[in-house]
């Protein structure tokens, strides 16, 4: 999740007890427990659009630019491969990271992962084993992989500013406290927090096979969800989504222009808000706060199939749909993985929802992603 989205997953993100129940998708560092109204300003898991030549211009002094948030703190980061840049937080992450929670209202004062915990070398041999080219863009636009305790949050990524002002890079944390489900109680359980609870009515996710239904398989999904939005980034997909304008990058992606039209103040609604107004108001971590219930689910996924976004997440902003679209793209495309969601009325199957990255019904946005990740 980045800040501005701070759907706070992945994962803003992955993707929030509420702070720890965030455990959706990896949040850019700007979206953290509650995802602003859909086409708000949010920070992703700070997701970005297309190419390096379309990173953010600076907007922030540089003086008033953290440590952490430097390329300059990281002397040997881009030199390294990705498994090698994950460890644990210093002072200038944790800091980093009380003042954002602070900022959303948070008192949660993350603590640093043990040196030694048994995570650490399960997200390396994560990241280590990430599709080749994936592998390699991870590696060229992540600076570091930071496990934490005790934040507000499943993952979190965070811009990173180059010597020359553009925010180009990122870092990720992941909340370690948060990682104790597996792969599709997970699933289910972010699914599930868009929506309040109606008796007799459930929704199901399966984002793995029952002999891989395990927490490591959750946290891949939550990584490569982060992954897109630091990527996209990287890639100029889209700019920074902690910037006070809108950067250009943003503004003339032809990746949100797809799915998203100006809304003349200043940011992005959705091109589906006028046909499907049940769509478009859902909201992520919000479980009995949710504006849909679990009686609208069946029509509100009927409706998803008629769009190109990629997923109920990929709903809730423009950052979010480019980092759902990629790590959708990833786990079933090229990890061979499932991904569905089934909805329930009095224990039968009503309605069983299929991105349309993996039915082939967005084929321009699907060919949007694969010449970006050329």
């Amino acid at each position: 999740m980045t800040r501005w989205m701070r759907n706070r997953l992945g994962g803003w993100g992955a993707v929030l007890a509420v702070a720890v129940a965030l455990a959706g998708i990896a949040l850019p560092a700007g979206l953290r427990a509650q995802a602003p109204p859909t086409g708000s300003p949010v920070t992703p898991s700070r997701a970005a659009n297309g190419t390096s030549t379309g990173s953010a211009a600076v907007d922030h002094p540089a003086d008033k630019v953290p440590p952490v948030q430097r390329l300059s703190f990281y002397p040997h980061a881009l030199s390294k491969q990705i498994e090698e840049k994950v460890t644990v937080g210093g002072p200038e992450v944790l800091d980093r990271a009380l003042k954002t929670n602070l900022e959303y209202g948070q008192d949660v004062r993350p603590m640093n992962a043990s040196p030694d915990h048994p995570l650490l070398p399960k997200v390396r041999a994560l990241l280590r084993d990430l599709p080749p080219a994936i592998h390699t863009l991870a590696s060229r636009y992540v600076a570091a992989v930071y496990l934490l305790e005790e934040d507000w949050g499943t993952g979190t990524t965070e811009g990173v500013q180059d010597a020359d002002g553009r925010w180009q890079y990122t870092y990720i944390t992941l909340n370690v406290t948060a990682l104790t489900r597996k792969a599709n109680a997970w699933a289910t359980w972010k699914e599930n927090s868009a929506f309040r609870q109606q008796p007799g009515y459930r929704v199901a996710m399966t984002i793995q096979p029952s002999g891989g239904d395990t927490l490591e398989n959750a946290l891949q999904f939550i990584l490569v969800h982060e992954l897109g939005h630091a990527i996209g980034l990287g890639l100029g997909v889209h700019g920074f989504w902690d910037e006070e304008v809108m950067p250009e990058a943003t503004r003339n992606s032809s990746f949100i222009a797809q799915s998203w039209l100006p809304d003349g103040k200043g940011w992005f609604a959705s091109k589906y808000a006028e046909r499907f107004p049940k769509l478009v108001q859902a909201r992520f971590y919000r479980f009995e706060q949710a504006p849909l219930t679990l009686a609208e689910a069946e029509p509100v996924y009927r409706a998803l199939t008629q769009t190109d976004l990629p997923s109920l997440y990929g709903v809730t902003n423009v950052f979010d749909d480019f980092a759902e679209t990629f790590a959708i793209y990833v786990h079933t495309r090229m990890l061979g993985k499932p991904y569905k969601v089934e909805v329930y009325e009095n224990e039968l199957l009503r309605y069983t929802y299929t991105s349309c990255v993996v039915a082939n019904t967005c084929p321009q946005k699907v060919r949007a992603l694969e010449a970006v990740l050329k």
